[in-house]
């Protein structure tokens, strides 16, 4: 079953605005950003009923948020197809979510801690030319070290939800993000998705 965005857009944006007197290129922005926002959610809503079944659900939720924050302006690697950028998001952050829940139950939080903030510098390197996101990021640093030494267990472990999903959406930045989903691409694309 493919899901056809844009004509799913195009149909919300003539019923819910037929009536205003719209120039062409009025009407095409407002589908373009009904595509934008309906595209997000229904491939949040899918990735995270999968691994709210799966027993992790908040974590996935939360790394997802977090790399969709980094995402909007940074930009990034995409999928030839929405079908594939849904198999692909779930291929990614599923995973990544489980291994979080998996640290968060059997590390202390200490390790945690290290982690995030070795994530955070790794991102901070990559969003270098984004003035914006560095700024973001350090305050993120500068929260977690904070939230640490107050003993603020749900804080940090936040945080280090917070630095996955940061460093996931980094990498789609990357020339190596650009590959691997090329790759995921032509796999995907290959098992007939």
């Amino acid at each position: 079953m493919d899901i056809n965005i844009e004509k799913l857009a195009e149909k919300l944006t003539q019923r819910l605005f037929k009536t205003q007197n719209l120039t062409d290129i009025e009407m095409a922005k407002i589908q373009y950003g009904i595509s934008l926002i309906l595209g997000v959610l229904i491939e949040f809503v899918l990735v995270y009923t999968v691994s709210l079944i799966l027993g992790f659900g908040f974590y996935t939720a939360v790394i997802m948020i977090s790399a969709l924050l980094l995402r909007i302006n940074t930009g990034g690697a995409h999928c030839s197809t929405y079908n594939r950028c849904i198999t692909f998001t779930a291929i990614y952050f599923i995973p990544f979510s489980a291994l979080a829940k998996f640290v968060d139950i059997h590390f202390p939080l200490t390790f945690k801690f290290f982690v995030s903030l070795l994530l955070y510098f790794i991102v901070l390197a990559i969003v270098k030319n984004h003035k914006f996101y560095k700024i973001v990021v350090f305050s993120f640093v500068l929260l977690n070290i904070l939230l640490f030494f107050m003993g603020s267990i749900f804080g940090v472990k936040m945080l280090f939800m917070v630095s996955i999903g940061f460093m996931l959406q980094a990498i789609m930045i990357t020339s190596f993000g650009e590959m691997m989903i090329r790759i995921a691409d032509n796999v995907i694309k290959k098992l007939g998705i």
